[in-house]
């Protein structure tokens, strides 16, 4: 996509992003590495990406947002990824 499809009336709204895919990228990282049937291919990374960021409710910020409250604890969102890399790799979306 190009930056001009992230415009509303001149405005950009490409830059506000949910706060969980920070979190989810950490945690991919350091779990993946746990299960050695894991192949690295980009669909089964992105379907663990996708599936974890499925099962959390968005929290979208922009520039300069003030966080009132933390919504998550970080063992949400090491639950989320372990279950999501788990059913990752029951249903490979490849052969």
């Amino acid at each position: 996509m190009k930056s001009e499809d992230f415009e509303v009336f001149g405005i950009s709204v490409e830059s506000i992003r949910n706060r969980n895919e920070s979190q989810v990228i950490k945690y991919m990282r350091e779990l993946i590495p746990q299960f050695p049937d894991f192949d690295y291919c980009s669909i089964c990374v992105q379907d663990v990406y996708a599936l974890s960021l499925n099962q959390l409710a968005p929290r979208y910020v922009q520039k300069g947002t003030i966080v009132l409250r933390k919504e998550f604890q970080e063992s949400d969102f090491r639950d989320v990824v372990e279950g999501a890399i788990e059913q990752v790799l029951k249903n490979r979306n490849h052969p």
